[in-house]
C-alpha cells in the first residue's frame, strides 16, 4: 500500500499533497481520542465512563468474591465479576469498531477528493 500512497502523492500538486496529508492515519491513541469526536461524541464519552465504572464493579465483586466465607456467596460475587468484565470486553470492542469506522470514512474520504480533483482537472480547459 505504501507504494501506491507514494505513487498518488508525487501526482499531486504540492497543495493537493498538504491538504490529503491532513487524512493520514494518526496513532492508535490519537485514533482513540477520535472516537470522542463528531456526531457520536458524546454517546462515546458516556460509554467510556460505563467502561470504567464497569471495571471498578469488577475489582469491587473480584474483592467480595475472595472475601467471602459461604461458597454461594463467592458464586454469587464471581458470577457479578464475570459479567461486569464481559460488559467491559463487548464496550471495547464498540470503541474498536468506533475506531474502524472511522478509519474507512477517512480513506472513503480520501477517495471522493481525489475522484473530484481528477474530475477538475479533465473539464478544466
Amino acid at each position: 500500500m505504501t507504494k501506491l500512497d507514494n505513487a498518488i502523492r508525487q501526482a499531486l500538486s504540492a497543495e493537493d499533497a498538504e491538504f490529503l496529508a491532513r487524512f493520514e492515519q494518526d496513532g492508535v491513541f490519537n485514533e482513540a481520542l477520535g472516537t470522542f469526536r463528531g456526531r457520536s461524541g458524546a454517546l462515546n464519552v458516556f460509554a467510556a465512563i460505563i467502561t470504567f465504572a464497569m471495571f471498578g464493579g469488577f475489582l469491587y465483586c473480584t474483592w467480595n468474591a475472595f472475601e467471602a466465607a459461604a461458597l454461594r456467596e463467592t458464586v454469587l460475587w464471581s458470577s457479578g465479576a464475570v459479567v461486569a468484565m464481559l460488559a467491559v470486553a463487548m464496550l471495547k470492542m464498540y470503541f474498536w469498531m468506533e475506531m474502524n469506522r472511522n478509519a474507512t470514512l477517512r480513506e472513503v474520504k480520501r477517495l471522493e477528493l481525489q475522484v473530484a480533483r481528477f474530475a477538475a482537472s479533465r473539464t478544466a480547459p
